[in-house]
């Protein structure tokens, strides 16, 4: 696979989402997400392996122009936002040296607040195209219907990742 090839694996398994619904501006603004916190309607938690949509398996459209990725789940889905890298078997690094190199260099948003990375803490998923992905552990669950955005920004392999994507949670 090709560099470019590779940046877009890596930017579909990124599982964040976009600036859609207003910005939080409650007492909360400005102040970084923690597993259990709640933006709005949405609560942010962590997942299990099981019982977890992760927006880069769902094939949501994506508009390269923006590089945004449009989700829409029922409400009560947990779906996974976190950015995700994998064992390339073009390096010689392993995952974990991977992850130990490039997980620092990433930054999610919710709405505009900052989310704490290493309190979610991350999550390995099996994915028969690439193997092993490591995501952040970030899922949001949408209670009611409505939007929510989360931006991902931050650096792969001297590539930069700038990726939003919009999930809309709608009554069964």
């Amino acid at each position: 696979m090709n560099r470019p090839m590779h940046l877009l694996v890596v930017v579909l398994a990124v599982c964040a989402l976009s600036a859609c619904a207003a910005p939080d501006a409650g007492p909360q603004a400005g102040k970084p997400i923690n597993p259990g916190d709640r933006v709005g309607d949405f609560l942010i938690t962590t997942g299990g392996a099981q019982g977890v949509y992760y927006v880069c398996t769902q094939h949501c459209p994506f508009d390269e122009r923006t590089a945004t990725e449009s989700c829409e789940f029922s409400v009560g889905a947990k779906v996974n936002i976190g950015v995700g890298f994998y064992d390339d078997p073009k390096t010689q690094e392993t995952l974990d040296e991977t992850w130990t190199k490039e997980a620092s260099k990433t930054a999610i948003t919710i709405e505009g607040r900052p989310v704490n990375l290493e309190a979610f803490g991350f999550i390995d998923i099996p994915n028969p195209l690439v193997g092993t992905i490591r995501n952040w552990n970030v899922v949001i669950v949408g209670e009611k219907p409505g939007k929510i955005a989360a931006h991902s920004s931050g650096e792969y392999d001297g590539n930069r990742i700038d990726y939003t994507a919009a999930l809309t949670f709608v009554a069964p």
